[in-house]
């Protein structure tokens, strides 16, 4: 490859990881929007925060159930137009949030959002697979991931800001109108989205009912050893995850006696390195052939951090340090994690196995709260640490079962 073609193709990774980033962000961003709102809706409709939270988790709900059938449609379709479609039906649902008269209409309003943010995964994947350079794969994921992590930072400080300066309405409005931004410049890309290494012509085959259309084919892929080692991989990581993010500050409270702001700290300082350290894992994953054996030592790592933390009253700084260095392990591995799916998934069917993996995620985070607060009600509160070392653990074994054969990604055909 020529200095000048080299510079051309880098020039075009960066404007398609720019463009799909940015829905990533807005996407994740959308998801802190409505809870960083919580007391001014509490203040304005009068809605108890029960309701709010249950509105919150029919959002979730309604994104995990729609992932899997964005993802069929993503790999029936193209990306593109799946992808386009949702981020509109997602951020008109926001922009009529700000008209909502009652909770119920909002209720309404934050269910379809919900369904039109379930495309960015299988979508997003799908196109970065199909344009974005081969040697470059672990870092565009890594850049994707962490352009998430910025919009979830980003969202709480900025609505609360423009809900305070004006009131929630408008800082919904501005929001929605940064995603119509967001939605033209992704269309005015159109031609340089490519969809993972699919001809149009094989695609519209697929359309007419032709090749690899049949739903026995499709669910035997899904149900398939890979896969479904993958699935369960991602389950249990977002349940290791949220012992430490969403329960160590209760638990390291009762357990050690730290203070509510110290054992925030501790968990801010695992929530940020987590965040920057999905950067270092995206050059890893561009620079190692076994992503698995990574990742499962990455993982030992955390469990010996973790169980520092639950035997041992340490020090404060000590103790933030730990959380760090956790922090940095579970954010180095998501780039790796992201190429072992891809390593497994057919060329023209990203959207629906990174769409079914993906589901892992909210299976895990829907039975996490349940599961760990029975846990810190019942027993005593360093069983909070061992559950994630538990599930830490069940990740190591998982990935490095075998995982069977798999149809290979393969090269493009150059003559379709």
């Amino acid at each position: 490859m020529s200095e000048a073609t080299a510079v051309d193709v880098a020039r075009n990774d960066i404007k398609i990881l720019s463009l799909v980033s940015a829905g990533h962000f807005c996407s994740h961003f959308y998801m802190l929007t409505l809870p960083a709102l919580f007391i001014f809706l509490n203040r304005d409709l009068g809605t108890s925060f029960t309701l709010l939270g249950a509105m919150l988790s029919a959002r979730y709900v309604a994104t995990g159930m729609a992932q899997i059938p964005a993802g069929f449609m993503v790999d029936r379709f193209g990306a593109k137009p799946v992808l386009m479609v949702g981020i509109f039906v997602m951020v008109t649902a926001f922009a009529l949030m700000a008209f909502a008269p009652n909770y119920w209409v909002l209720f309404l309003l934050v269910v379809i959002g919900g369904l039109g943010d379930s495309v960015f995964h299988p979508a997003d994947y799908a196109i970065l697979n199909g344009s974005v350079s081969e040697t470059r794969m672990g870092r565009a994921f890594s850049i994707h991931t962490f352009a998430g992590h910025l919009g979830f930072s980003a969202a709480p400080v900025a609505i609360t800001f423009m809900a305070t300066l004006w009131d929630w309405r408008m800082a919904l409005l501005v929001v929605a109108g940064v995603g119509y931004v967001i939605l033209v410049l992704l269309l005015s890309q159109w031609q340089s989205l490519k969809d993972d290494s699919i001809s149009p012509k094989k695609r519209k085959s697929k359309a007419e009912g032709g090749e690899d259309e049949k739903l026995a084919d499709h669910a035997r892929m899904l149900m398939s050893r890979p896969v479904l080692v993958l699935f369960a991989f991602f389950a249990m990581s977002t349940l290791a995850g949220n012992g430490l993010h969403s329960f160590a500050i209760p638990a390291l409270n009762a357990l050690h006696g730290t203070s509510a702001v110290d054992a925030g700290f501790a968990v801010g300082t695992y929530m940020l390195v987590s965040s920057f350290a999905v950067l270092a894992g995206g050059w890893i994953a561009d620079n190692i052939s076994r992503q698995d054996r990574f990742a499962a030592a990455i993982y030992s790592v955390s469990i010996v951090t973790v169980l520092l933390i639950s035997f041992f009253s340490i020090h404060y700084i000590l103790l933030v340090v730990f959380f760090g260095l956790t922090g940095f392990c579970h954010g180095v591995i998501r780039p790796a994690r992201d190429m072992m799916v891809r390593e497994v998934t057919p060329p023209g069917s990203s959207g629906k196995v990174f769409g079914f993996i993906f589901t892992g995620q909210n299976v895990g985070g829907a039975i996490a709260p349940v599961i760990l607060g029975y846990v810190l009600d019942h027993y005593p509160p360093q069983y909070i640490f061992f559950t994630s070392i538990i599930f830490m653990a069940l990740c190591v074994i998982t990935i490095l079962l075998p995982r069977g054969p798999m149809t290979k990604r393969t090269a493009p055909n150059a003559a379709e």
